[in-house]
């Protein structure tokens, strides 16, 4: 009788491992199923350079300038970007005057900035987005 009450004391005992890991590997598939890759992001892109006027590549998300582009500054671009994506921003300064700024906000916050002073005339800001 002894022997049939400690045998079922593991049987009991093993149960609730069972039960535990059960519980264990529930919550990693419900973590794993919260991919924080699906998760947008309010990626904030600005260009200032001295002459009115800066030449511009960039990426972000599906958003892609890829042959350079001249614009007017103070250059801004707002984009929701997957978080994980890589983002970039070139720019260069095509009077090689003063000074050329090219910055990148998260979610309205500084994240990324790059200056430099003439004769130099380009900058970059990249990242993954967090």
């Amino acid at each position: 009788m002894e022997e049939f009450l400690e045998r079922q004391g593991i049987v009991a005992q093993l149960a609730i491992v069972a039960v535990l890991i059960a519980i264990a590997v529930s919550i990693m598939f419900y973590l794993s199923g919260q991919n924080p890759n699906t998760e947008s992001r309010r990626v904030t892109f600005r260009v200032d350079a001295s002459g009115g006027f800066a030449n511009i590549t960039l990426q972000a998300g599906s958003v892609k300038i890829s042959k350079t582009t001249t614009v007017t500054v103070p250059w801004i671009k707002t984009v929701a970007v997957k978080t994980g994506s890589e983002v970039y921003l070139t720019a260069s300064n095509p009077t090689q005057t003063g000074k050329l700024t090219c910055t990148i906000l998260l979610d309205k916050q500084p994240w990324k900035t790059a200056s430099t002073n003439a004769p130099k005339d380009g900058v970059a800001c990249a990242g993954i987005v967090p």
